[in-house]
């Protein structure tokens, strides 16, 4: 999502464009955005069929929104259609912005007491996920401890209820299950961001969706990591399962979201052959030009169950090239791919930097390109159209021919490929 207002900042201008006297070429059919948000603003919604980009990968991030996103793929495209790609791929997934809104009875089923309502039950969720946790402050500041008692009590307050962690994955089991073409997302894990605080006028007159930033003031509660790894990892769990992509969120947290999603693959690394041993089977074999079995491919022939999502998208990616480089380890069995959006990653001099930087490390084959916008319509395409430009500046490709190395990228993220070959 666009910082923690939803709204991209202005983009530093395109200095050095090559593709600048070619047409953007809409009419190819092959422009895909690989992440963003229009449910989060319902009326740009009848905009879609009259945008220039073809697909759009539309993230849910909280309970508002999850029907939302699952009318808008039966809006613009069957769940079940195979003979054409569909305008909308839905997906489903809980953000980390919102994960105070779960508790966990998924490391112990024990303790789950189905939505929790109570004053007194919100209150000891909060306390116990968010920091600065009230009780921290009880034997320094005083005064301290009650300000954030009281902040606590009016976020608490504002809650209708807390849900169980396995109730939400339960949903989204379901919604998965009904849209074949689904990712999970948009899930992940987030430092920087802080709770809103409260409103009772939140969306009058926006037009937003319940539920987001939409401009409130923050309090000074921001959700614990631990308590976003464990909504994060549960759902990796299930797109693992699932045999689903999914679309990460990482902000001021690449070193910790690396390890959760090494955690799943821990174990199942594909054995990389040297040069040496790939040179004697091959010639043992007579087979030329060897190319070692993947241990995914090992799994799948003896039907053990994954406990890695097979693609992933690191939306809007802000890590450096080395850690770029830690996700490219060809012992890795999942494929990941990077994604990059202007609202993001192109909002002052030093992204920009950073960002070609990046992208000229990248393997032509890991690009995805995505708008990362809460709304459909011109807005989008602008975005869209500005971030493939960029990186195909970046890589000193035509416009042509970033399209469609994009494209490729998307279907493979997607498995579209894979979905085509099982018909």
């Amino acid at each position: 999502m666009c910082g923690d207002s939803g709204v991209p900042a202005a983009a530093v201008p395109l200095a050095d464009d090559p593709n600048a006297a070619v047409s953007f070429p809409w009419a190819s059919g092959r422009v895909y955005d690989a992440h963003c948000h229009p449910t989060d603003t319902m009326a740009s919604i009848a905009q879609i069929p009259d945008m220039g980009a073809a697909v759009l990968t539309v993230m849910s991030t909280r309970a508002q929104d999850q029907e939302l996103v699952a009318q808008l793929a039966k809006d613009h495209g069957t769940p079940t259609s195979t003979s054409a790609r569909d305008r909308v791929i839905p997906a489903f997934g809980w953000h980390p912005w919102f994960s105070y809104q779960l508790y966990d009875d998924v490391s112990s089923p024990s303790t789950s007491k189905g939505d929790l309502t109570s004053m007194d039950d919100k209150r000891q969720h909060l306390a116990s996920v968010l920091a600065p946790s009230p009780a921290s402050y009880a034997s320094t500041n005083t005064d301290k401890e009650a300000a954030l008692t009281a902040d606590l009590d009016v976020l608490a307050a504002s809650l209708a209820a807390v849900r169980p962690l396995s109730a939400f994955l339960q949903e989204t089991r379901q919604r998965l299950l009904e849209y074949p073409n689904a990712l999970v997302g948009e899930i992940g894990i987030d430092k920087a961001f802080r709770v809103p605080e409260p409103s009772s006028t939140q969306s009058a007159g926006t037009g937003a969706t319940p539920g987001g930033r939409e401009g409130r003031r923050l309090s000074p509660f921001r959700v614990q990591p631990a308590h976003q790894i464990v909504v994060l990892s549960a759902q990796l769990h299930l797109a693992a399962e699932l045999r689903r992509p999914v679309s990460v969120h990482g902000v001021q947290a690449h070193g910790q979201l690396y390890s959760v999603l090494a955690a799943t693959w821990a174990g199942r690394e594909r054995k990389v052959l040297s040069k040496r041993e790939r040179h004697q089977i091959a010639g043992i074999a007579g087979l030329g030009d060897f190319e070692d079995s993947s241990s995914d491919e090992d799994e799948e022939a003896r039907g053990t169950p994954k406990r890695y999502p097979p693609t992933v998208c690191l939306h809007s990616f802000s890590g450096p090239v080395d850690m770029l480089r830690q996700y490219l380890d060809p012992r890795i069995p999942a494929t990941i791919f990077f994604s990059f959006s202007t609202a993001v990653n192109c909002s002052t001099e030093s992204g920009c930097d950073r960002i070609a930087q990046v992208v000229a490390a990248c393997p032509d084959d890991r690009i995805l390109l995505e708008s990362d916008l809460h709304k459909a319509g011109p807005a989008m395409d602008k975005l869209l159209e500005d971030i493939y430009r960029r990186v195909c500046a970046i890589k000193k490709w035509t416009l042509a021919e970033g399209i469609e190395r994009i494209a490729k990228n998307y279907d493979a993220f997607t498995m579209q490929t894979s979905r085509r070959r099982m018909l």
